[in-house]
């Protein structure tokens, strides 16, 4: 990967870019990078290395995260006043930071033709009250891949269509195969991302203005139809010990009917010649389908060295970077420049997901204390699927910490 890196953005700088930072006193920079996978060790040095060739007085120091402990580290950082200069974080972190006055707004370095070039859905994703505060590092859609060899062997001729199906062919799949027919999370941060797959397919809402709506009606019937699947030997053995990291190996081996995830997962099947088919997520009937899509942020933090900061970030947003870094680690484009290319067109890891994104999709909302609005959401779903309480009872003590959470 990293032997290929120079090629691909060798025709990324220009003499304009180049003399900007030539008239500038020599600046180091620091840039926080999120561990997508092992890879980003290499290919984010990498980066810094070609952007400093292009950029003689701006020198990059670049500390790879793991995503799991990355708000932690970088609030460490801020703490003891050493703050990263740019950074990759979570959209949802993203209102903490604003409200602290550390993020730096962008309307006042963006050109109308450097944000044509980003897909508007993209873009859109990441503002907050209506301001480009980040662009779109990162964007996954979620959709339903399914094994067509567990299928077969089912006798289920396609992917279902509503939840109540999905819940048919996921037992048909296990009295039939001995294999699990549907991956459920059920532990750690993404817990309350997979309930909201269901919750949403059954008209279900995270909040509705500043008040959350976690024990509405619909989201009741969404956890109890959950907990009835894991009862009746649906889902994987263990849910509440099952992260999405964990059962994607698992589901690449053949031995996982279904499971919602994006497009990184489909390759890793493939290598294993695992046949797969890629559908949009169900939905009850009488309620509008929509695939969720989860995008990171890439912001710079007020200092002064922003100008400097700019650079990088452009240089991060050219179409060689962009198109390395998706394909590495299996994203999709936020940048029309790269997402027009056959590679992500005709894939088929990518075309269905780009197809989805055309069209109706959601995004987890940008709103204050969305962290503790996750957490409360984590807390009900895995107390229900664990039966230390019923989901009534477990939404009815989350639906008042979502409403302090996002009024703080």
């Amino acid at each position: 990967m990293a032997a290929g890196l120079a090629v691909m953005l060798a025709g990324c700088g220009t003499a304009a870019s180049t003399s900007a930072s030539a008239k500038n006193h020599p600046v180091t920079i620091t840039f926080d990078a999120m561990e997508y996978s092992a890879a980003a060790n290499k290919f984010f040095p990498k980066f810094a290395q070609e952007f400093e060739k292009l950029h003689p007085n701006i020198k990059v120091k670049v500390r790879v995260i793991n995503w799991a402990a990355g708000q932690q580290v970088l609030n460490t950082e801020i703490g003891g006043g050493n703050p990263p200069d740019v950074a990759i974080i979570g959209t949802r972190w993203l209102p903490g930071y604003v409200k602290d006055g550390l993020i730096q707004p962008l309307t006042s370095f963006m050109t109308p033709s450097f944000a044509h070039e980003f897909y508007s859905a993209a873009l859109n994703s990441v503002k907050y009250n209506g301001v480009q505060y980040s662009l779109p590092e990162a964007m996954s859609v979620r959709l339903l891949i399914y094994n067509k060899n567990l299928f077969k062997k089912a006798g289920i001729a396609g992917p279902p269509k509503t939840w109540t199906q999905l819940a048919a062919d996921a037992i048909a799949i296990h009295k039939k195969t001995g294999q699990s027919g549907y991956a459920l999370v059920g532990s750690q941060v993404e817990t309350s991302l997979d309930y909201w797959y269901t919750m949403w397919g059954f008209g279900g809402n995270i909040l509705k203005g500043t008040k959350g709506t976690a024990n509405s009606p619909a989201d009741v019937k969404a956890l109890q139809f959950l907990v009835n699947l894991i009862h009746s030997g649906g889902t994987q053995p263990s849910v509440t010990a099952s992260t999405r990291s964990g059962l994607e190996p698992v589901f690449a081996s053949g031995k996982i009917g279904m499971m919602i995830d994006g497009p990184w997962l489909v390759p890793l099947a493939l290598a294993n010649k695992i046949p797969i088919g890629v559908a949009n997520i169900p939905s009850q009937p009488g309620v509008a389908a929509a695939n969720p899509a989860i995008t990171d942020s890439f912001v710079m933090f007020k200092n002064s060295h922003e100008k400097a900061s700019w650079e990088f970030a452009k240089f991060m947003f050219t179409k060689s970077v962009r198109a390395y870094f998706d394909k590495a680690e299996g994203m999709l484009p936020t940048m029309s420049l790269d997402g027009s290319e056959p590679y992500f067109r005709n894939s088929p890891e990518f075309s269905p997901y780009l197809k989805a994104l055309a069209g109706s999709t959601r995004f987890e909302p940008v709103v204050p204390g969305f962290q503790s609005v996750s957490l409360a959401y984590t807390n009900a779903v895995e107390a229900a699927y664990s039966g230390a309480l019923s989901p009534q009872a477990a939404l009815n003590q989350a639906e008042p910490k979502v409403t302090a959470a996002l009024k703080k």
